[in-house]
């Protein structure tokens, strides 16, 4: 009678258990690669059901694009070409990082969109992410759909 007892405690917590992760819904990441005008860009987004919690782009930009012949030459302009970062810096679920390579500088940007306020985001001249209501969300699949129709591809991982 124990066993049979601790069974079907075992099989009813198994339950419990398995609902409780069914109700968190599911968590899915989506990468999408390509080229857009000399420059290689990378589109990492992550999502819990359809909506998309957090992007980061990355783009690799080769110096020849920029008109400078070298790593050293694209430090010395570090000061400009941070400059359209700065409205960024002090919003909060912003991150934006740039990476002086050999031959291109890598410029990455990462939003938490659990976070990030839309209104204070879009006030950013230059910022273009739509503006949301409460109730509305970033969906998962118009974002890639979009970005597939604008040439970028979803990646395997």
């Amino acid at each position: 009678m124990k066993k049979t007892a601790f069974r079907i405690s075992g099989l009813l917590f198994l339950l419990i258990a398995t609902l409780g992760l069914a109700a968190c819904g599911s968590e899915e990441t989506v990468t999408l690669k390509g080229d857009q005008m000399g420059m290689s860009m990378e589109v990492t987004l992550d999502a819990k059901d359809d909506e998309v919690t957090h992007q980061t782009v990355k783009t690799d930009i080769p110096y020849a694009t920029m008109m400078v012949e070298s790593k050293e030459e694209a430090e010395k302009m570090d000061e400009e070409i941070r400059a359209p970062f700065e409205p960024f810096e002090d919003i909060e679920g912003i991150e934006a990082e740039i990476e002086y390579g050999e031959d291109a500088l890598t410029q990455t940007i990462s939003v938490d969109l659990t976070t990030v306020d839309m209104e204070e985001l879009n006030s950013v001249p230059g910022a273009s992410l739509p503006a949301i209501e409460d109730d509305e969300y970033i969906s998962l699949e118009e974002t890639v759909k979009e970005l597939e129709d604008a040439g970028l591809e979803v990646v395997e991982e």
